[in-house]
């Protein structure tokens, strides 16, 4: 008797485990990011987004993310890798590299938006114009952040008050805005500028305030002029192919799925910046609001930087870049 219980034990095993084994998911999907496992557009944004899906197609559908630090993590190979299939989904930055991704960096020109949610907005208004950016995948998702303050070591009150002082630079037509200022643009990775303003390399960075939290900036550039400068775009793409592979249903499930989660991502850079800011004057570093009307003022000013950008330095031809800046237009205001 007792052996016949062992035998029908092991029976019971065997079945069990093949059935678990059948219970696997059937479609195992890569998410690839230059974002850590620790920031929050993993924690809030991609991992809930992955386990939503999980969860309302039954376990058919499973993801394995590989973050920055990982192999798949290099910021400049988001796109590439996607679109040759070596992932299926990724996250990046269409500046990175610059000159890939020319119709999504347009609304990084100075003064376009006021800030991420209008953004956001108006990206999605305008996908099917950026779209050609991403040739063999699926648009999942464009966004911004909430636009650039300009950040010192010394005091500052304006823009103009960063004339003679060397300032990190995101993008070619942020450098030329401190050209025009007087000031020197000077190029650099953020995981650069924390040592450069301690060694004096640099006097001053314009970023977003996102990143000063989460590189500590605020603890060698005390002084900042919130003025709402620039916003950076950041795309979700899934490789076209695979998307067309998966069945209707699980289609479905990834584009509501999408939708719904995706939508935070004005108020999660909002959030994300107010804690920043938060953090600064908590460290008792001065933070200076720029006006809607200086910030009109500036636009103006800008327009010649912008004009010769959209003529001569977007990688697209002039007629092109110029339609979808006056659309990005539209849309902002009708996000507004």
């Amino acid at each position: 008797m007792r052996r016949i219980a062992v035998i029908a034990g092991l029976v019971t095993c065997t079945i069990f485990g093949s059935v678990a084994v059948s219970a696997a998911a059937e479609y195992e999907l890569k998410v690839s990011s230059m974002f850590p496992s620790t920031h929050f557009i993993q924690t809030m944004g991609m991992r809930p987004w992955a386990e939503e899906i999980e969860k309302r197609t039954d376990g058919r559908v499973s993801f394995s993310f590989f973050e920055a630090g990982s192999a798949l993590g290099d910021a400049t190979k988001q796109f590439d890798q996607t679109r040759a299939g070596v992932t299926d989904v990724s996250v990046g930055i269409p500046s990175i590299p610059r000159g890939r991704h020319p119709r999504s960096v347009i609304i990084e020109l100075p003064f376009v938006v006021p800030d991420a949610q209008i953004g956001t907005c108006a990206m999605m208004k305008v996908k099917d114009q950026i779209e050609p950016d991403f040739p063999d995948t699926k648009v999942l998702y464009l966004t911004v952040t909430e636009p650039s303050a300009a950040h010192t070591s010394e005091p500052i009150e304006t823009l103009d008050d960063l004339s003679g002082r060397r300032i990190r630079t995101p993008t070619s037509a942020i450098s030329a805005m401190l050209e025009l200022i007087g000031a020197t643009p000077v190029g650099m990775p953020p995981t650069e500028i924390y040592e450069s303003v301690e060694r004096g390399v640099i006097d001053g960075n314009i970023m977003p305030w996102g990143p000063v939290g989460a590189f500590k900036l605020h603890e060698v550039l005390k002084y900042h002029l919130d003025a709402a400068i620039n916003p950076v775009a950041m795309y979700i793409v899934f490789n076209q192919r695979k998307f067309d592979s998966l069945p209707e249903d699980i289609q479905q499930v990834i584009e509501e799925v999408s939708a719904e989660k995706f939508a935070n991502w004005g108020r999660w850079w909002h959030e994300t910046d107010q804690a920043a800011i938060e953090a600064a004057k908590a460290a008792g570093n001065t933070v200076i609001p720029m006006s809607d009307e200086d910030r009109n003022q500036w636009r103006e000013r800008l327009q010649p930087v912008i004009e010769n950008y959209l003529d001569n330095e977007s990688d697209l031809p002039a007629d092109e870049a110029k339609a979808i800046y006056a659309t990005l237009g539209e849309a902002v205001s009708q996000c507004e």
